[in-house]
């Protein structure tokens, strides 16, 4: 069921990642490679939150994911909601996400989006479930050893709960990946959503979820593992705004990125890149409980 050697990147000129609202930055970077220890991931998985901001920000996050690409195509793209703000208009996708993602889109990456809250505005939601092509609201996707759930933060109901635990328990796939757009757990601007924390961690810990992304925060989070679930936090696509810590938190940073992800059969890599392609975060995650 579905849940090489590194090559040097081409020479481009920079484009400089913007920094708000926080005490310093990351004290170290390093180049992003596509494999680890030698092997190729057998997936790669692109992730960026809240990019419904069109222009020279979100297009700079595009491009380093394009050059990142150019060293291993990825096999999906997650966005994790906020898709075209500031009400979710759908006519303002061309320019939030099959423009400035097309190629990697091109290149045969499966789009996964989820909604945000302002997708779901003026009665935007199902024009926008229709414009991105997704199954539904909520929906799971199987890719090899890897099953994909988006939710749908804004209505967490109980029909959506009852869906996630019965997909969960039906999955024998390694790798179990979940994506709402309100994180369970945030130190950010806005904080952790305590509804999604309540209603959707207990499931996620229940089935062995690995990794839950959100975006909602214009920051990068990521926390330390919690009941064998790491929450990393995505929302920094198209603009930034400060973060903080809690003792939940493992690393915390108010900076342009998106995530790339590898699956490999006995962990996943997830790792932190800013627009000029460079790693600012890096995390290995084992299978099962950790």
């Amino acid at each position: 069921m579905i849940a090489a050697a590194a090559v040097s990147l081409l020479v481009v000129p920079q484009v400089r990642s913007y920094i708000t609202h926080l005490g310093g930055s990351p004290t170290r970077t390093w180049p992003l490679e596509p494999s680890s220890a030698g092997r190729e991931p057998d997936l790669r998985i692109a992730a960026a939150g809240d990019v419904g901001h069109p222009g020279g920000r979100e297009r700079a996050t595009a491009r380093a994911m394009e050059r990142a690409a150019r060293l291993r195509p990825f096999d999906a793209l997650v966005l994790l909601g906020d898709n075209a703000y500031p009400e979710g208009d759908p006519a303002r996708l061309e320019d939030t996400v099959f423009d400035p993602f097309a190629p990697i889109l091109d290149r045969g990456a499966q789009l996964w989006p989820i909604l945000g809250n302002h997708d779901v505005m003026d009665g935007h939601a199902a024009a926008n479930v229709e414009a991105l092509g997704m199954p539904g609201p909520w929906y799971a996707e199987h890719l090899d050893d890897l099953l994909f759930v988006g939710l749908d933060s804004n209505d967490l109901s109980a029909e959506q709960l009852s869906w996630l635990d019965s997909t969960l328990d039906g999955s024998d796939a390694t790798w179990k990946i979940v994506a709402l757009h309100h994180p369970p757990y945030s130190a950010g601007y806005q904080g952790s959503d305590l509804e999604a924390r309540r209603l959707v961690s207990p499931i996620a810990e229940h089935h062995g979820v690995q990794l839950v992304l959100s975006g909602h925060e214009h920051d990068y989070e990521r926390s330390r593992p919690i009941n064998g679930v790491t929450y990393v936090v995505s929302g920094a696509g198209s603009e930034t705004r400060r973060t903080g810590r809690e003792d939940f938190t493992a690393a915390a940073w108010s900076w342009h990125h998106f995530l790339d992800i590898s699956v490999y059969p006995d962990r996943l890599v997830v790792r932190a890149v800013n627009q000029d392609v460079r790693v600012f975060d890096e995390v290995e995650i084992a299978a099962g409980p950790t």
